[in-house]
């Protein structure tokens, strides 16, 4: 299994999932060009993609038109319940669909999508129906491997960190330094809702990856950073962060991998 964050940050989200056969994506928070332009440098087609996934309905992970876009070209769109009644609330494509059996509900437990395993799992984050992470499992004859993304959660509850217990691969939201927050123009309502129930700090963010550690039995082979602010973070305070909690638990070997809000990271490999 590969995977690559095309974008995360405020700006905008989606990352791809694929294998051999089959390319999955999480959240269509930018334009369908944008989307197209970088899975054609990664070598698969719009057209080719199996599934989206969605984890919540802000604007940054839902984009009007690419959601459109999505149905158009009868690509399913999966999420739980709450995020679907929501959809159908805020998009008459998203009722269109429903009838049509391209928005489809996620059970509790393991579905298929696009040739993928996916488990939803609730994270706190102020948005209408919620918000979820997903671990994405991938079974070959060479071995199995897992990835979990969650890019936006105000803070890690107890049982959180089990969640994503010996996954391969993290995607994990470090939005923002406290003290570039509090320094920020922004207003003090915003400030305080980022800090309640909106984004992870990085350290927030790096005592996260230690209770995961500390629920696995084995290190993953990378943890990705998202949704890095621009105004109220940068990477490099992002990664040293992440890097210090890592080495903090003798876990300094594991590889912290950028992300950006304007290009693809790089592609990360699991398995074989």
């Amino acid at each position: 299994m590969h995977l690559r964050v095309l974008a995360s940050s405020s700006a905008g989200n989606c990352t791809v999932f694929w294998n051999d056969g089959h390319a999955l994506l999480v959240d269509i928070g930018l334009s369908q060009r944008y989307i197209s332009r970088h899975l054609d440098d990664s070598r698969i087609s719009f057209r080719t993609v199996g599934g989206v996934l969605i984890t919540h309905t802000h604007g940054d992970h839902v984009h009007p038109e690419t959601f459109k876009t999505v149905l158009e070209l009868q690509i399913p769109v999966y999420c739980p319940a709450p995020i679907a009644a929501t959809l159908q609330k805020q998009f008459a494509a998203a009722r269109k669909a429903a009838h049509q059996g391209l928005l489809r509900v996620l059970e509790n437990g393991v579905s298929v999508v696009a040739g993928f395993e996916v488990e939803s799992f609730p994270v706190p984050h102020d948005a209408p129906g919620g918000c979820f992470g997903y671990a994405i499992h991938h079974s070959t004859l060479q071995g199995d491997t897992t990835a979990v993304i969650a890019t936006d959660l105000g803070y890690a509850p107890d049982g959180l960190a089990g969640k994503f217990a010996d996954a391969q691969a993290i995607v994990l939201e470090s939005n923002h330094d406290v003290m570039m927050l509090q320094n920020s123009n922004r207003p003090d309502w915003l400030k305080k809702r980022i800090k309640d129930i909106g984004h992870l700090s990085n350290e927030q963010s790096a005592l996260l990856m230690q209770n995961i550690l500390s629920a696995s039995r084995e290190l993953p082979r990378a943890v990705i950073l998202a949704h890095i602010s621009r105004e109220c973070n940068t990477l490099e305070c992002a990664r040293t962060t992440m890097q210090a909690g890592l080495h903090s638990v003798g876990a300094g070997e594991l590889r912290v991998v950028d992300s950006y809000w304007n290009e693809p990271n790089e592609i990360v490999t699991l398995g074989g």
